[in-house]
């Protein structure tokens, strides 16, 4: 009878390990997702962990080529990775990225089919869409008000008539893309040209320009804006929108507003794909699934201001945003997606960007 209970002991006390160790275990489940800052909803991150039982930890990265910069020497321990149009292409390219198994995303149907099927992903075998960000120019209203000028062109930050006013207040993007595809639009180029003898037009109008902008910034420029340090910043509307909302939040008065340029502008069709060294792929496929759901759209929109092409969603968003033309342009035939550069071209513009920072 004693050799019984002490059997019964033992094995209630392994039974009760099992159970601590497979409760543990869930509460220990984490999902890496590298992505740029103000891109995730903190409810919905937060109601997948409720639901689910795994928490979403969010890695940043400021701009694209960062990214992969990071990605080409091998970084891991990323599950899900949130990119642009040509950065997908990219990571392709690399062999970096596994190969969807849509059957697990029921909720793809709810996205737009305009965005599907992108030249970069032909099929969307490897990304899904995420949501949209459009670059402009945000500017200090007050100022452009006392100058007598206006933002709808870029000529803004590349017309010395503009530049002369603007000195030393004038910043624009940490991101050669988005430099040159501005300088191009200017110049009424194709923001995607892979023309030397463009490429070098927008290199000597950047060269000419520079002198008068503050900086290349692309962390802190709504701040400064915010401050009142700078006057005009070429922008992501989610970081306008994000510090517009703030600025009402606070019960100040909104100093900033946004414009887009009627040469036209890029916009950042931002992706879900999973790297080959993501662990936990049914959990990554309950993420990206959960992040497809209206709800979770809606969420977005809310928190972040981000373009979403979720259909059902955006029949339950705010109606204000939509009428917001830097956040859902009225016209996309002046909006242009970034194509991948051919390697030749990636050197040639990563040489001359270094150039141009170092000069």
């Amino acid at each position: 009878m004693t050799i019984l209970i002490n059997y019964l002991r033992k094995a209630r006390f392994i039974l009760a390990l099992i159970v601590l160790n497979n409760n543990v275990f869930a509460k220990d489940c984490i999902l890496n997702i590298y992505i740029a800052a103000n891109y995730l909803a903190n409810d919905t991150a937060n109601s997948f962990k409720s639901k689910y039982e795994c928490r979403v930890e969010q890695n940043f990265f400021n701009e694209n080529d960062e990214m992969l910069a990071k990605m080409a020497a091998g970084a891991s321990g990323y599950d899900i990775i949130v990119p642009t149009s040509y950065a997908v292409d990219s990571l392709i390219r690399m062999g970096k990225l596994e190969q969807l198994d849509k059957t697990r995303l029921p909720n793809l149907r709810n996205i737009d089919p305009q965005f599907l099927n992108p030249p970069y992903d032909n099929g969307n075998q490897y990304s899904v869409p995420y949501a949209y960000d459009n670059v402009m120019l945000a500017y200090n209203k007050d100022v452009f008000r006392r100058l007598g000028i206006k933002a709808d062109s870029w000529a803004i930050i590349f017309d010395p008539k503009y530049l002369k006013l603007l000195k030393g207040k004038i910043t624009v993007l940490n991101s050669q893309r988005n430099v040159f595809a501005a300088a191009l639009l200017y110049l009424g180029k194709d923001p995607n040209s892979t023309k030397r003898e463009d490429l070098d037009a927008a290199r000597n109008l950047i060269e000419r320009a520079k002198p008068y902008w503050a900086k290349f910034d692309s962390d802190t420029y709504y701040r400064s804006l915010l401050r009142g340090n700078i006057w005009v910043a070429m922008s992501y509307s989610v970081d306008i929108y994000k510090t517009i909302a703030d600025q009402k939040l606070a019960g100040q008065p909104v100093t900033i507003e946004a414009e887009l340029q009627r040469e036209g502008n890029m916009y950042e069709l931002d992706n879900l794909v999973i790297p080959k060294t993501a662990e936990n792929i049914d959990k990554v496929y309950t993420l990206i699934n959960y992040l497809l759901e209206p709800s979770s759209a809606i969420e977005l929109s809310a928190a972040t201001g981000a373009s979403i092409m979720n259909l059902p969603a955006l029949k339950n968003i705010n109606p204000e945003l939509k009428q917001i033309d830097w956040i859902y342009p009225k016209n996309m035939t002046k909006m242009h997606s970034f194509k991948n550069y051919d390697p030749k071209t990636r050197v040639y513009v990563n040489e001359v960007w270094l150039e141009l920072q170092l000069s």
